[in-house]
């Protein structure tokens, strides 16, 4: 047990202290969010101006026509955004694959990798979409127990596809073999990734906690400056860095799923991986 919480703590903080190392790869989750915020855009304006959002909100009782629109507009978006997310996440799984190789990550070595696995990531993105359709329809049944029935369904799918994206990008399989193959390899670390995702989530509260407050501090600056640029300045500053801050702690999750997926399949991590980097990296320079 005691093995298991060591470990789990050390492959957090060599997620962050990867990262730290190759700066360049928080670019991927970064592009991630632009693409879905482009692929909410893209569904939500034309829903907005044609009044459908309004429609939708205000027929809680809808015809079954009007409500299978919903859900077929549901999916297609669904597909869209899973489909980027996946792709970003497994150029940053492939990046963090070449840098426990011992070898310097590239954005293009990542992305092309991204760009191999086209059809898996668009399978596995059709079959999340189905899940959250699926998921979200029970919600909105009108059983007392839907809403708890749907949140425990939803966990225990995070759960089982937990390393989807990494097999995806180290295996290249479809989407039902990468699932079995999640399922298979969870087995195994079931208890490194539990403690793990603490571990990161404690991570980047720390992470988080002084941006957030330097955000706040400026964002109050810009307003009693009483100078409408000023105050759009400083929340334009608090909100790139809440961005990265974000992006940073959303590529270390996918990074010790990456690292997590070696140590149950039997890869060596190299040595000179070492979470001395991210103390030394916050060590005063004299």
């Amino acid at each position: 047990m005691f093995d298991t919480l060591s470990r789990s703590w050390e492959y957090a903080k060599t997620s962050y202290a990867l990262l730290w190392t190759h700066k360049h790869l928080i670019v991927l989750p970064l592009l991630a969010g632009i693409a879905a915020l482009v692929v909410m855009a893209t569904f939500a304006l034309p829903l907005w101006q044609s009044g459908t959002i309004d429609q939708w909100a205000a027929q809680a009782d809808a015809q079954n026509g009007n409500r299978a629109m919903m859900y077929v507009t549901m999916f297609a978006f669904y597909v869209c955004n899973y489909f980027v997310i996946v792709f970003f996440n497994t150029a940053l799984v492939a990046c963090a694959m070449q840098a426990l190789a011992g070898e310097r990550p590239t954005l293009g070595y990542g992305l092309g990798v991204a760009w191999r696995r086209f059809g898996p990531i668009f399978g596995w993105a059709v079959v999340s979409a189905v899940i959250g359709v699926l998921l979200r329809a029970i919600e909105n049944s009108n059983k007392r127990a839907a809403q708890f029935v749907s949140a425990l369904l939803g966990m225990a799918w995070t759960a089982m596809t937990y390393l989807v994206v990494p097999v995806i990008a180290v295996e290249g399989v479809g989407p039902v073999k990468a699932f079995k193959r999640s399922l298979a390899v969870l087995r195994q670390t079931w208890g490194t990734a539990l403690v793990g995702n603490f571990s990161l989530g404690l991570l980047s509260f720390l992470v988080m906690l002084p941006v957030i407050l330097i955000a706040v501090a400026l964002i109050y600056l810009g307003v009693v400056s009483g100078s409408a640029f000023a105050t759009a300045f400083y929340i334009a500053v608090a909100t790139i860095l809440l961005a990265l801050a974000i992006a940073f702690s959303s590529a270390a999750d996918v990074v010790f799923k990456a690292i997590l997926f070696s140590y149950a399949t039997g890869r060596k991590l190299p040595a000179d991986i070492s979470t001395r980097e991210l103390s030394d990296a916050f060590t005063p320079r004299q």
